[in-house]
């Protein structure tokens, strides 16, 4: 049964106005095969100009020889899943990699610079020892990395902005322990 002779005589059925041959008719649906065609003929109750009723019918082979779009109805295949863009890919790891790397390198020449005294750390919120230096650094990193995630997933083209800075604030440490070396 296809789509058109099925919903013609679904539709058929469903109006009782109607009146429709095969309505009197009953079928076991199991008996049915999966290509079988049904054609009904419909009459429908209509007006002509002069206000009085009169009989136009519509037969479902008719529909069924009608162009598909005319109809309404395409057979076609299921339509494949829209495959979404990669959040993390090799642009997304390379920005969020360079940030981790240019913390850790910052952290480290910090750390030498101050055992050798020749500098201070310019932060005042950063710990002094190199464990909690590079556990705040860490946390900073996976936030910035987190807050980057969550805007290339929504589709935001300010995704880099995250990595970018802290990778910019990294580098400007990383030059002030090569100057005061």
């Amino acid at each position: 049964m296809n789509t058109v002779n099925g919903t013609m005589l679904g539709l058929a059925l469903a109006m009782g106005c109607c009146t429709c041959s095969a309505q009197q008719t009953t079928v076991p649906f199991g008996q049915l095969e999966r290509d079988a065609q049904l054609t009904a003929r419909l009459s429908l109750p209509s007006t002509d100009g002069s206000g009085s009723l009169s009989s136009s019918s519509l037969s479902a082979a008719a529909v069924g020889a009608m162009e598909p779009s005319a109809a309404g109805f395409v057979r076609s295949a299921p339509p494949s899943p829209a495959i979404a863009p990669r959040t993390i890919n090799s642009k997304f790891l390379l920005l969020n990699g360079l940030h981790l790397g240019m913390a850790v390198f910052d952290v480290e020449m910090t750390q030498h610079c101050i055992a050798d005294h020749h500098c201070r750390e310019g932060n005042p919120m950063m710990p002094s020892s190199q464990a909690g230096a590079l556990s705040v650094s860490f946390g900073l990193v996976g936030w910035g990395s987190y807050v980057s995630y969550r805007l290339k997933k929504h589709g935001s083209n300010l995704w880099w902005i995250s990595p970018t800075t802290g990778t910019s604030a990294h580098v400007v440490g990383v030059a002030s322990g090569f100057a005061h070396e």
